[in-house]
């Protein structure tokens, strides 16, 4: 069952393919490219033993010297979550190794940050921090500029362009427009809306971005930035919230408070240990009344626990149903998960009276967070989980999740009561029971029964690939769960157009999501891709297939193995080396590098 698990996991997030003729795209969503500025075509090449870089033009811009070279040698579980981040200035940056440090390129060939660091974090406003072997730590900007040298034990990344750094024991800001608040202070939070909180002889208060005094050192705590223009702070053992004057808007009464307003509202407790909720304006919405609250207010609704148990509440107070999960999360578009399970001793913590805590960054310097914006280091990377400002707000243990989806009238759409119920997209959610997938859209109606040994959601074909009992592939409207295409097929694999590969009697064909044959099943492999022109073999004649199924273009008998294009070019291998062809099947890249890996250009 796991290993089913795991395959399923991978179909529906697209991670890999589940075939061996394609790979999928589920979304339905097109590669992000930015089409003011698109970035310029680069190939990382190897040869001898050593990677470098080639244009369109096959000319080297990035010298055959290296390890490594790729748009991130980030470790492969941290990659999707870096670059799907990625601004798309991002994408025109090239990362390389040599030994075991790393530095990166521009794709045509400027050196961005000298190849110097072993650990960096990502890139975050257009700027990176990188650390060397001495952990000293450096700040680059996404054009090469140094903005800091390597001089540092802390700088975290960038925050409405400012950067926290330690030096000689103390906390200042580097400026991304190159100004420096030295540094000065005990501890320090994140710049937002131009502010940021600060500690200084053992008292909070807050500055701006020239390190001008704006709110006195006078606050014991406070919270981790300003959100809708109000920032939590502690006095006298007590939370309120001030302006960006720093006249106090709601004044500190409060036992704990909800570190972040959202939505115009904040939690507050009271000294019975009971939450309710003021508004940014300092008048209670909401008088204290509950044991805890679980989720701000998102599309009107709260998750809070009563007396009677956990539910959803209105703004006005109102119980609009009861909730009784382990776990309640805010809605989106109508929809909220639960989460069902055993309880354990470990795991999560209650949000405390104080910020998040103390982070530790490079070089282990004491810094807190700004909610959005915390950093775990790895080796190489580093990537952090943000902390959410609504926090928990009584002690929550961690639980053996079994994942499920409510409406915004508390009606079960997705039971927690399966197996395993994979995320939910814009159409429904993947669901496994019994070691058989079904599918269930947003209404909560069947889609597909629970009754398929595996289950593909192509979103841009609308359809649903399924393998039935008898292991044969069809596929069902993703709509109604009718049959498009009939179960008679040994093998079916989407491509990110709404062509359909399909195979029988052991070779392949392309068919259209209709199941309108446009190929018969005549090649070897047919392999996906977003150019529009897929890799073919047949009978060891490798050539490209147009997604009307037309043989496009053919390509000599020594060619031995052919890739997807890629910005107007293809990888292919003669004579056991890999050269790079256009649209006419000509040469750009004569046949001569152990191996070449055309750059992506763009999320997709």
């Amino acid at each position: 069952m796991q290993s089913l698990w795991k395959k399923a996991v991978f179909c529906a997030l697209i991670l890999t393919s589940c075939l061996p003729v394609s790979a999928m795209n589920t979304t339905g969503k097109q590669p992000q490219e930015d089409p003011q500025n698109p970035v310029p075509f680069a190939a990382a090449v190897k040869k001898d033993g050593k990677w470098g870089v080639i244009n369109d033009q096959a000319e080297v811009v990035i010298p055959m010297q290296y390890d490594k070279a790729a748009i991130t040698l980030a470790p492969n579980n941290l990659q999707t979550r870096e670059l799907s981040a990625a601004s798309p200035s991002r994408w025109n940056l090239i990362e390389v190794q040599q030994g075991k440090k790393r530095g990166f390129y521009s794709r045509e060939g400027q050196v961005i940050v000298p190849v110097s660091y072993t650990s960096r974090s990502a890139w975050m406003e257009d700027t990176v921090v990188v650390q060397t072997a001495s952990n000293r730590n450096a700040l680059y900007d996404i054009n090469g500029t140094e903005l800091a040298p390597a001089e540092y034990s802390y700088i975290s990344p960038a925050s409405d362009g400012m950067a926290a750094m330690k030096k000689d024991g103390k906390y200042g800001f580097l400026s991304i427009s190159g100004n420096t608040i030295l540094p000065q202070y005990e501890e320090v939070q994140s710049f937002a809306d131009g502010l940021a909180p600060v500690k200084k002889h053992g008292k909070w208060g807050v500055i701006d971005k020239a390190g001008r005094t704006v709110v006195p050192s006078i606050y014991q705590e406070t919270g981790p930035a300003y959100a809708e223009g109000l920032l939590a702070v502690k006095k006298d053992n007590r939370w309120g919230f001030i302006d960006k004057s720093g006249k106090e808007i709601i004044a500190p009464s409060y036992k704990k408070v909800q570190l972040a307003f959202q939505n115009g509202m904040a939690a507050v407790q009271d000294n019975q240990n009971l939450w309710g909720f003021v508004n940014s304006k300092g008048v209670q919405v909401i008088a204290p009344q509950y044991k805890a609250v679980y989720t701000p207010f998102s599309e009107g609704l709260a998750g809070v626990s009563t007396v009677d148990g956990k539910g959803y509440i209105h703004p006005d107070g109102r119980l609009a149903f009861m909730a009784d999960y382990a776990q309640l999360f805010p809605f989106h578009d109508g929809i909220a998960e639960y989460r069902t399970g055993k309880i354990t001793p470990s795991g999560y913590y209650a949000s405390p009276s104080v910020s998040i805590g103390i982070g530790i960054g490079i070089g282990h310097g004491h810094h807190r967070h700004h909610p959005y914006d915390p950093f775990d280091w790895w080796p190489g990377i580093g990537i952090g989980w943000p902390y959410y400002p609504w926090g928990i707000y009584e002690p929550q243990l961690s639980v053996e999740m079994h994942r499920g989806y409510i409406d915004n009238t508390g009606r079960v759409i997705v039971s927690a009561a399966n197996d395993h119920v994979f995320p939910m997209t814009e159409t429904g959610s993947l669901v496994l029971n019994d070691n058989r997938f079904g599918y269930v859209n947003r209404k909560g109606e069947i889609i597909a029964h629970l009754v398929y040994r595996e289950l593909i959601p192509d979103q841009t074909a609308g359809l649903l690939l399924a393998k039935n009992e008898d292991k044969k592939w069809g596929a069902l409207s993703l709509t109604d769960g009718t049959e498009i295409i009939p179960f008679q097929y040994s093998e079916l694999s989407a491509t990110h157009s709404p062509s359909i590969v399909y195979k029988q009697n052991g070779r392949y064909g392309l068919m259209t999501n209709k199941g309108l044959h446009l190929t018969a099943a005549v090649y070897d492999s047919i392999a996906d891709s977003d150019s529009g022109l897929f890799p073919a073999e047949k009978d060891g004649q490798w050539l490209y297939l147009s997604t009307s199924g037309k043989e496009v273009i053919h390509l000599p008998d020594s060619i031995t193995d052919a890739r997807p294009f890629v910005q107007n070019a293809a990888a292919v291998k003669e004579n056991g080396k890999w050269g790079l062809i256009n649209h006419s099947g000509q040469w750009i890249a004569s046949p001569e590098f152990d191996d070449i890996q055309i750059l992506p250009s763009h999320r997709e």
